[in-house]
């Protein structure tokens, strides 16, 4: 099977990211990060889950500097959510995010 999160790098993210036809979960996380550890296999079942409803990408900061910054992304784990054929994220969560949180955050941003 293959895995349900997708990995960008500073040369695929755009795209990976940028004008999709469904919603794109942008996880930014960091292998020393000890909250990333705890949040990634929910990130992993929440995209299991939901390969339907939107896809998700994960971003490690330390191998994509330039991605982090360019999002200012400041601490880890942060979540950015684009919707469909966007090019700025409609939502971002700094810190962990419970799976709940963002299934509800997504639907609630769809239905505008």
């Amino acid at each position: 099977m293959a895995a349900a999160i997708m990995v960008a790098e500073n040369s695929t993210f755009e795209n990976e990211v940028m004008g999709q036809a469904q919603p794109v979960l942008v996880y930014f996380w960091a292998t020393w990060c000890q909250s990333c550890k705890l949040m990634s296999p929910q990130m992993e079942k929440l995209a299991t889950e939901n390969a339907d409803r939107f896809k998700t990408v994960k971003v490690e900061i330390g191998t994509n500097p330039e991605l982090a910054e360019k999002y200012n992304i400041m601490s880890t784990p942060t979540i950015l959510l684009f919707l469909p054929n966007e090019t700025a994220p409609k939502e971002v969560q700094v810190g962990f995010a419970s799976k709940d949180w963002v299934n509800e955050t997504i639907t609630a941003l769809l239905k505008k």
